[in-house]
């Protein structure tokens, strides 16, 4: 009797990914990856804004309370960054890919990322139009990773060290934070209440991470194409 060749047995042959400890590795680097140029953006705008005077640390959290702020800003920024890039990425941005091409597919996820966005408190119009550019930042991730590991460390520390860490506020909103700080600069520049996100300084931050993420996109990881067992 002849083995069954069918696609269903081949698939039966197959090691799920997520069983596999080298793409495990590789989800881990592009994690790590993400998070240094998260780290990067976010750093990029403090220490331009703080050189600039526009930025003045009035206090340094205790330790009980920078260990909380710590704790809970990286649950937060975690669940936060993997929820959304699942959604903006994941869905909208790979579904759209077939019927519309990569491009296409995009443009429109980063323009219902920054619309999403709308509703949040103290928002701007430069601020969605920022955050819709983020959008585009983020599918770049997703594209040079082949998958959600690159922008999730990207977003999760974005908002990380923007809001638990140097005390920005966060698309409009606060968090506890190891630094407290006080903006003083021109709104335009620094986003005023809405935080980095809606000023020039941050736009040129993200402009930054992208270039230095397109500068390295051959030297990130990527998962070998999975193709099916051969059969018997």
């Amino acid at each position: 009797m002849s083995a069954d060749k069918t696609p269903r047995a081949a698939e039966r042959g197959r090691t799920p990914a997520w069983q596999d400890p080298a793409v495990w590795r590789i989800w881990a680097a592009q994690g790590a990856i993400g998070a240094a140029l998260g780290l990067l953006l976010v750093t990029t705008v403090f220490v331009v804004e703080l050189a600039a005077g526009w930025l003045v640390i009035t206090a340094v959290a205790p330790a009980p309370a920078a260990t909380a702020a710590i704790v809970v800003g990286l649950g937060r920024a975690l669940v936060v960054g993997a929820v959304e890039e699942a959604i903006f990425r994941g869905l909208v941005l790979d579904y759209l890919r077939g019927p519309i091409g990569t491009l296409g597919a995009l443009v429109v996820s980063a323009l219902a990322f920054g619309a999403f966005h709308l509703w949040n408190a103290n928002v701007t119009a430069l601020g969605v139009a920022n955050l819709a550019l983020a959008g585009v930042l983020f599918g770049l991730a997703f594209l040079v990773g082949r998958g959600l590991a690159l922008p999730i460390g990207l977003h999760a520390a974005w908002n990380f060290f923007e809001g638990s860490v140097y005390g920005f506020p966060v698309s409009g909103s606060t968090r506890d934070s190891l630094l407290a700080v006080e903006v003083r600069g021109p709104e335009l520049a620094t986003g005023g209440a809405f935080g980095p996100e809606g000023g020039l300084v941050g736009l040129a931050a993200m402009l930054l991470t992208a270039l230095v993420l397109w500068l390295i996109r051959e030297r990130v990881p990527v998962a070998p194409a999975r193709r099916p067992a051969a059969a018997a």
